[in-house]
């Protein structure tokens, strides 16, 4: 083999084509190495590196988008504490509005009662006064043409309640 590759170095033409062959290979294999990889690596890792920052520009957006949503929720949360707190205060007024109004009506039931119970007296001792042959009268009946001009006399002198 050594012979046979001597032999084709002997001839000055054919050394200069193996010789140019042998360094153009190289060349090739040197360029393809260094140059044909590392640019469409490149290009990728640019390619990349844009598509990467314009999904970062995107996820900024959106979390800016979802942190003013946030923001806005948060705001309207406390508007409806605020509104609940007062709503709350308004029912606890009302309850002790209704109280109050309660006890003012039984203390009204009370006295109307007490009234009653008064007229009631009235009446019995104005008929055991009176002499055998009057006729007796009812304290509660309507006097006609009485009054001050209102005449507003139900007829019920029974007290019912509601």
């Amino acid at each position: 083999m050594y012979e046979r590759i001597k032999s084709l170095f002997d001839s000055a033409r054919n050394r200069y084509i193996l010789i140019g062959s042998i360094v153009f290979l190289a060349l090739l294999s040197i360029g393809y190495i260094f140059y044909q990889p590392s640019g469409t690596d490149y290009h990728r890792a640019v390619d990349a590196v844009e598509r990467a920052q314009e999904q970062q520009r995107e996820s900024l957006e959106l979390n800016r988008s979802i942190q003013r949503s946030i923001d806005r929720s948060a705001d309207l949360s406390r508007e409806a504490e605020a509104r609940i707190d007062r709503s709350s205060q308004y029912n606890q007024q009302i309850g002790e509005r209704i109280g109050q109004s309660q006890s003012g009506l039984s203390e009204a039931r009370s006295y109307l009662e007490r009234n009653a119970e008064i007229f009631r007296r009235a009446e019995e001792q104005n008929r055991a006064g009176q002499p055998h042959n009057q006729a007796a009268t009812n304290a509660a009946q309507h006097i006609p043409g009485g009054g001050s001009g209102s005449d507003n006399w139900s007829g019920n002198s029974s007290m019912t309640e509601r």
